[in-house]
């Protein structure tokens, strides 16, 4: 219900203390949120966002943290923001050149209705939080772009434009692509001493075309060991 959003949106300002001037107009959230949609549902427990941080080795930014705990996600035609229970790895929809494997820390947020939104929790950016990020679709030609500079900073637009996706908007710019921006900020996966002596065997097979399970077989490894050889690699090469 309208109602119901507005008074969690007030709560969730109040709790990160963002600047009550920054909130959204009370008729964008009932004109964008009709309650026929009920955009609220009760909020996730602390043991259910512990579960999942543990589970998936990353802590949510405070500003998504809070909002689960008031209401676990957020809805209009589709879900602007998952229960946390939907809150999974990204699946990509276009290419990324450069990039091999997709990295641990991607995360599909929402599902609102063109292309899934995304976070990064590997990294945040010097002047913001963990960047927010679209998929991409090559489908219809729509690369992956990073949206916002954090999730309180897309949040807050979002509710202020009623929930549409103004991302799309002709005049939207974005800050840059999602994979080179990983590469330039998040630091290079480890990789483990005993894998070290293999790894500059590892390009020249990709290069001729061999998959994971063929690259395992050939060096005598096990596919979970190529994955690591193969992030590092994605990582700090050029």
């Amino acid at each position: 219900m309208a109602g119901a959003l507005a008074d969690r949106v007030r709560r969730w300002m109040v709790r990160l203390g963002i600047d009550p001037g920054l909130a959204p107009d009370p008729y964008a959230l009932e004109s964008g949120f009709p309650e026929a949609l009920e955009p609220c549902r009760p909020g996730a427990t602390v043991d259910q966002i512990a579960h999942w941080e543990e589970r998936h080795g990353y802590r949510f930014p405070a500003g998504l943290r809070t909002w689960l705990s008031l209401s676990n996600g957020l809805y209009r035609s589709g879900p602007l923001v998952h229960p946390i229970s939907a809150i999974g790895p990204m699946i990509p929809f276009a290419r990324m050149p450069g990039m091999i494997v997709q990295p641990e820390s991607w995360f599909e947020l929402g599902n609102p209705n063109v292309q899934t939104v995304c976070i990064d929790l590997a990294y945040r950016f010097p002047d913001g939080g963990h960047p927010i990020f679209t998929s991409g679709d090559d489908a219809h030609d729509s690369p992956p772009k990073i949206i916002a500079r954090g999730f309180t900073e897309w949040f807050l637009e979002l509710l202020r434009q009623g929930g549409r996706e103004y991302w799309f908007d002709p005049d939207f710019e974005g800050y840059g692509a999602p994979w080179p921006s990983h590469r330039l900020n998040a630091p290079a996966p480890t990789l483990p001493d005993r894998l070290r002596h293999v790894a500059d065997r590892v390009t020249p097979l990709l290069h001729d075309g061999a998959d994971e399970r063929t690259i395992a077989d050939r060096l005598g490894l096990s596919c979970p060991d190529v994955e690591l050889i193969l992030r590092h690699i994605q990582h700090v090469s050029h």
